[in-house]
């Protein structure tokens, strides 16, 4: 046996199919059957189907479940036909074995859920199709599903599958993008010398999209959900149908149909064949959509990668040394790419660029600023301009080819390899620590704004003097706004104790010391930030 639960409103009628085992009604969402009337409690009732057996039972709903007037208490089985009320929510358990051979019960409208089956497909009431017509505009519509189509292309399609399906002045599909308000994809209209269009119901639409069920009707003229549409009254639409594009997992739109012949009009069969037919072309419409997304992903990933051995060719994953120095490095992006940037070139006149930044923001559009930075900054300080002069004019260059939001932090310092003398421009980034070998800490102070944040930003210099066995450790804030599961950040505190740990260990040990300090902190919480430790160290004479 094939139970359903069919509402009556009006001229519409709303069947919700009725599968073996226990179904919740109410009107929360997680109910099996919604109902989205303000009398109904959230969960109201439930339904058990046993075989031939239906029986329903109250939840302890506010208004309460009426079975022929009467109060439900406890839970009674209903017959086909009993009448069933949950609060002001007025239906009818019909059989719908018996309706397909001949009731009149389903020629209002059938839920997306409904399966489909040959036997389903009679001749409509208006001899415009037969059973066989639909069934190979289903099958057509089964080869449209397994088709390699791009989702540009696909509407068109489902209207050419509609036409055949069913007689119609006008066809429209509506999908919600992003799952957001419907949009027309697509729509056929035939000309008409009044040259109207049809203005759809909103009604309609909300009752189809939010609650999932086909809507038919079988005189516009007349049903109150077109009240007050001019339009539809002057075009005389005679009959329409609303369904679900059901992808079998969530509503993703709708599919309409109407027609204007005063001698035609939809039934039962063609709703429940337009029903299914909306079913295969959501899952389509999901197919192509996923197939699109998934071509979107592997472009990206292809741009990313590209990014990925460009900005390996721009930060070296290992410095390069100098006698009397070490140098070491780490630098992790939080995402496949980042906005960190660091450097060190040695010049033979005994001088050697030391450069720490960190650019605002993250991923793909802060590694473009980087790999447009770091040769920047290489090309103005590798002759002898004066520090100072070359972050204004790298500052400037910034500002002029970035957005506004776009700007960042630098620490750019010159150093003289023979004297240990650190000339340098702190623009607006993390004060590096100078670690005496006594273990007295200074910060390298900033001098500057961000570069990039204002056009004629000033800059000045600084000095400190890595005297034998002093240790420079500059760093991102991914350092110390390294965060742990409790929300805490790792902090200049911790950082300075780490290093006074490890100050006497070579530039790498200090560089693993320090690391490891803040991934005991972090634990298993992922990162946030782009994390750089860059750490120069003057050997001991």
């Amino acid at each position: 046996m094939s139970y359903a639960l069919v509402e009556q409103s009006g001229t519409e009628r709303v069947v919700h199919v009725l599968r073996d085992g226990v179904q919740t009604i109410g009107r929360s969402s997680e109910s099996d059957i919604q109902l989205g009337h303000s009398s109904v409690s959230r969960r109201h009732a439930q339904i058990t189907v046993d075989g031939t057996r239906v029986t329903v039972a109250d939840l302890g709903s506010r208004n309460g479940t009426f079975v022929g007037g009467e109060a439900v208490s406890g839970e009674i089985e209903l017959p086909p036909g009993a009448d069933v009320a949950f609060a002001s929510v007025a239906m009818t358990l019909v059989d719908r074995e018996a309706s397909r051979t001949g009731s009149a019960e389903f020629d209002a409208s059938a839920v997306v859920s409904a399966i489909m089956e040959p036997s389903d497909l009679r001749t409509p009431g208006d001899g415009r199709g037969s059973g066989s017509s639909l069934f190979r505009v289903l099958a057509d519509a089964g080869a449209f599903l397994v088709s390699d189509r791009p989702i540009e292309g696909i509407y068109e399609d489902v209207l050419d599958l509609v036409e055949r399906a069913v007689a119609c002045d006008r066809a429209v599909v509506l999908v919600r993008d992003d799952g957001g308000e419907p949009v027309i994809k697509a729509s056929r209209v035939k000309a008409r010398a009044d040259g109207d269009r049809l203005v759809l119901s909103s009604t309609m639409i909300q009752r189809v999209l939010d609650e999932g069920v086909a809507l038919l009707t079988t005189d516009a003229q007349s049903d109150p959900r077109f009240e007050g549409k001019e339009s539809v009254v002057a075009q005389g639409i005679k009959a329409a149908m609303a369904v679900p594009l059901h992808d079998n997992e969530r509503v993703i739109g709708l599919l309409y149909a109407d027609t204007t012949d005063p001698a035609s009009w939809y039934n039962d069969d063609e709703l429940r064949a337009f029903t299914s037919l909306a079913n295969l072309i959501a899952v389509k419409i999901t197919q192509a959509r996923l197939a699109a997304a998934e071509e979107e992903r592997k472009r990206l990933e292809r741009e990313l990668s590209t990014a990925r051995d460009i900005l390996s060719n721009i930060l070296p994953p290992e410095l390069p040394g100098a006698e009397g120095y070490e140098f070491s490095v780490f630098h992790e992006s939080c995402f496949e790419v980042g906005g960190d940037l660091y450097d060190v070139k040695h010049f033979d006149d005994g001088r050697s660029l030391v450069f720490v930044g960190d650019v605002a923001g993250k991923g793909l559009g802060a590694a473009l600023l980087v790999s447009s930075i770091v040769p920047m900054t290489h090309a103005l300080l590798e002759g002898e301009t004066e520090l100072v002069d070359a972050v204004d004019r790298l500052n400037r260059q910034v500002f002029r080819t970035t957005d506004p939001v776009r700007y960042a932090t630098m620490f750019v310092g010159m150093l003289d390899r023979p004297t240990g003398r650190l000339v340098y421009v702190n623009a607006g980034h993390n004060p590096p620590y100078l670690v005496s070998p006594d273990g007295k800490v200074d910060e390298v102070a900033a001098t500057g704004m961000p570069v990039g944040m204002i056009e004629m930003a000033p800059f000045s210099a600084g000095e400190v003097t890595l005297q034998p066995g002093a240790v420079l450790a500059a760093f991102s804030d991914g350092v110390t706004e390294a965060e742990c599961a409790d929300g805490g950040f790792y902090d200049e505190e911790r950082l300075l104790a780490s290093l006074d740990r490890v100050r006497e260990s070579c530039a790498d040990g200090i560089v693993s010391g320090v690391l490891d300090d803040v991934r005991t902190f972090v634990g298993d919480h992922p990162p946030s930030d782009d994390v750089t430790l860059l750490v120069v160290r003057r050997l001991s004479a």
